[in-house]
């Protein structure tokens, strides 16, 4: 019996044994390579989740893209390639431009330059180049050269026709203050600029064909003050030999200044609607009536808001002095 007890007493502790050390493999198992599986394991999933839940590259915002594209609406400065002779000095000399009023204008707005100021004393041999800064001073230097300049296009036109006898309530001529008679008796009245026959016929052609956002008119119906000057610059280049080709295109340069935001959302729609890049437009199209005019602007200008394509410019101005 005794035997019997030492025999179950010797296999009691030998599976005490066992156990106490299979526990202790269990212990090291779970304080060092369990953790380091877990970490692993941790790791393969944080791997995961950033691969399922990670952003596509960004692209550049809509307004970024927008502003790339009509970068080239308004560049720093345009050269025009005509100059002013003493088309300006003349202006003053017949009353058209009324020296004291223009500069007491411009002085409220900064003041002219001593070359600007230049311009309405002596005639100048510099040739044009246009700015954002100098936008609106080339619209009021132009603008009288327009009205008061005798030329066919003035009286075969529709102002000097149709409305002869209100010619003087439009806004190119009502609203041109800066003289010292009304703008409407100074229609069409002085040889500032005289034309030939040939060169008359291609200021027509050129007229008719260039338009302005503001209204529906071409500049052969110069009824604001920006076809007016529209037209006085027509006369200055076509005077000079400028070729038409040029002149659309400095034509087009005028207006982007005139109307930035008009031209800006023409640059969008010719790069995302006709993929054509605003460098490579076509000036005499992109002034015709289908984009220029009001009402083909704003057809184009319904397209782009509807589809959120409209850019955001600032400058430009109204139709007053």
């Amino acid at each position: 019996m005794k035997v019997n007890s030492w025999k179950k007493n010797i296999k009691k502790n030998k599976q005490y044994f066992i156990g106490l050390i299979t526990g202790f493999l269990f212990a090291a198992f779970l304080l060092n390579i369990a953790p380091l599986a877990v970490a692993k394991t941790r790791s393969n999933l944080v791997t995961l989740t950033r691969l399922f839940n990670a952003s596509p590259t960004p692209t550049p915002s809509l307004e970024k893209q927008l502003e790339e594209i009509t970068k080239d609406v308004l560049p720093e400065s345009v050269p025009l390639e005509v100059t002013l002779k003493d088309t300006i000095v003349r202006l003053v000399e017949v009353g058209a431009i009324d020296k004291e009023k223009f500069i007491s204008l411009y002085q409220a707005r900064g003041g002219l330059t001593p070359q600007e100021q230049a311009l309405l004393d002596k005639p100048s041999d510099e040739k044009l180049v246009i700015t954002a800064e100098n936008a609106n001073l080339f619209l009021n230097l132009l603008w009288p050269l327009g009205i008061a300049n005798k030329t066919n296009v003035l009286a075969d036109g529709p102002m000097g026709k149709e409305y002869a006898k209100d010619v003087g309530s439009f806004a190119s001529t009502g609203g041109w203050t800066l003289g010292k008679e009304p703008g409407g008796t100074l229609f069409n009245r002085f040889p500032i600029l005289p034309l030939s026959r040939e060169q008359e016929t291609l200021v027509k052609e050129l007229a008719e064909s260039i338009f302005r956002s503001c209204c529906g008119n071409s500049t052969y119906f110069p009824d604001c003050n920006h076809g007016a000057a529209m037209l006085g610059f027509l006369e200055l280049a076509v005077s000079q030999g400028l070729p038409k080709e040029k002149i659309y295109q400095k034509a087009l340069a005028l207006n982007s200044y005139w109307f930035p935001q008009t031209y800006a959302d023409l640059a969008v729609y010719f790069q995302k609607k006709k993929n054509t890049p605003w460098k490579s437009v076509d000036a005499k199209e992109v002034l015709g009536s289908e984009y220029s005019s009001g009402q083909g602007y704003r057809k184009i200008s319904k397209l782009l808001q509807d589809e959120g394509l409209l850019p955001k410019v600032t400058g430009g101005g109204g139709c007053g002095v």
